[in-house]
């Protein structure tokens, strides 16, 4: 088959900023422009403005399109943000809640004790508390003149001037919404959570969007809409049952492929997901989850600890370990804790501990924090992972790659995709089209084993704190509820 003469340009909408690129039909990115995202951020959580996020969008997208004249458009986004907006003026109404936002806490936990049965936290739970807000006695709802969605539904709206409301299967399948076995909405979860089947969007696979963005030009198809995490999966060319990565972005995110058959049930050690789907079929998936990697990274920078991320290998030899012990939980404990309001913590700190010390540490718990969720992926699903590739920004530290290789004790994949989610949603859309972009360049290419006398993290010490991390937070939940009395 010829190959296409014209690029694809994919949108990658993440927690702090959207990258737009122009990718070629043989996964070269040929320009790229990436803008900040002015976010709301306070004791509550995470959120954004709307409107500008949308306005952004447009503005960027415009400007490539104009300069390249691309054949479609491919969408990656962060995935479990939540919005509602006007279904007539576009209007969005109230914040963009993003995944890791806290304030529906209160909310999730009066809905539980009334057995209504749903994962607190994702989209669903959201969507609740933003119509609480806006539409209290759900008369807009009931009349059809709001749309409830995730980045991914909102973005497709945006671009097709509101003549689409669709997700796809795999944002679809972390909203906490959908049910997976059928590819359906849960309805009476719906209901019972009071959200009217018209605010939700029509589900579809990956590649069957059947949407143009107008808003950009009149005959620009929307190729493949995908979450970044999966579209990650497939730009490293993991597509194969038990072949699984971790993104060290923001969060550390493990993914593995589990085939044609969904996760039994979720747990606290693993998330079951739509991996992929397409015309061809649907391939599951499941997830598990550090949720402070990168931030911690960005944390110690803020503090100035650190001039910059690219200072750690100057700073950290794997072969000298840390007499300090850091749990990364900046932003809660994830698998299989699930303890949102729990905070990281230093250990074993002298007056003499200095950045060396401090940046060894926090690579340390992230290392082994990360050796944690495969092994509970792992016991959960029953599959062993063999065939495990990272990308993300600390994957691009030398020491912090030997040393995560150590504290797994297996061979690991270092992704030799540059931008693995822009390249997984540019494949998707070229596949649309009929063309079979290329993978990863080279399969065993980036195989990395740690040197002999690469010291691993101590995860026993890190277990132990992370247990004093937890007792910590109990006596503190303690304490307050006594104040309270």
């Amino acid at each position: 088959m010829r190959q296409p003469s014209r690029p694809i340009l994919v949108l990658d909408l993440g927690t702090t900023s959207l990258r737009c690129s122009i990718v070629s039909a043989t996964g070269a990115v040929l320009a790229m422009r990436r803008t900040h995202l002015p976010q709301l951020r306070d004791d509550l959580g995470l959120a954004w403005d709307g409107d500008l996020l949308a306005a952004r969008v447009l503005e960027e997208v415009r400007l490539l399109a104009a300069e390249w004249q691309p054949q479609g458009i491919a969408i990656a986004n962060q995935r479990a943000t939540a919005l509602i907006w006007d279904a007539h003026g576009s209007a969005v109404q109230g914040p963009v809640l993003s995944w890791s936002d806290g304030r529906t806490r209160e909310q999730d936990r009066r809905l539980r004790a009334l057995s209504a049965d749903f994962i607190p936290g994702l989209s669903a739970s959201k969507w609740r508390w933003l119509l609480d807000r806006c539409d209290a006695d759900r008369s807009r709802s009931r009349a059809g003149l709001l749309r409830a969605g995730t980045l991914d539904s909102w973005l497709v709206w945006v671009l097709s001037e509101g003549q689409s409301h669709v997700t796809d299967h795999v944002n679809a399948s972390h909203t906490g919404l959908f049910d997976t076995a059928v590819l359906d909405w849960n309805y009476p979860l719906a209901t019972a959570l009071g959200l009217e089947p018209s605010l939700l969007a029509v589900p579809v696979p990956c590649t069957q969007i059947g949407a143009n963005a107008t808003a950009i030009a009149d005959h620009l198809p929307i190729l493949a809409v995908i979450g970044d995490q999966q579209a990650s999966l497939v730009g490293q060319g993991c597509d194969t049952t038990g072949s699984a990565k971790i993104t060290f972005g923001t969060s550390a995110v493990l993914n593995v492929i589990l085939g044609e058959q969904p996760l039994a049930q979720h747990s606290r050690s693993a998330f079951g997901n739509v991996a992929l789907s397409s015309d061809a079929g649907v391939l599951y998936g499941a997830e598990a989850a550090v949720m402070s990697a990168g931030s911690s990274i960005e944390w110690m920078i803020r503090l100035g600890i650190i001039p910059t991320a690219e200072a750690i290998d100057g700073l950290v030899d794997p072969t000298q370990r840390s007499s300090a012990t850091y749990v990364a939980a900046l932003d809660g404990l994830g698998v299989p804790h699930w303890l949102p309001h729990a905070r990281g913590a230093f250990f074993g700190l002298s007056a003499g501990s200095g950045a060396e010390e401090m940046v060894r540490a926090v690579l340390d718990g992230i290392a082994a924090g990360a050796a944690d969720i495969v092994e509970q992926l792992e016991s959960a699903c029953g599959l062993p992972l063999t065939d495990i590739s990272i990308d993300g920004g600390l994957a691009k530290s030398a020491a912090f790659t030997v040393i995560l290789a150590a504290t797994l004790g297996r061979p690991l994949r270092l992704s030799q995709v540059a931008e693995a989610t822009t390249h997984g949603a540019a494949r998707l859309a070229f596949r649309g089209l009929g063309h079979d972009m290329p993978a990863r360049p080279d399969h065993d290419g980036g195989r990395l084993v740690a040197p002999d006398r690469t010291l691993p993290a101590d995860r026993d010490a890190w277990g132990d704190a992370v247990d004093l991390v937890i007792e910590h937070h109990r006596r503190s939940k303690l304490r307050t509820t006594q104040r309270n009395a």
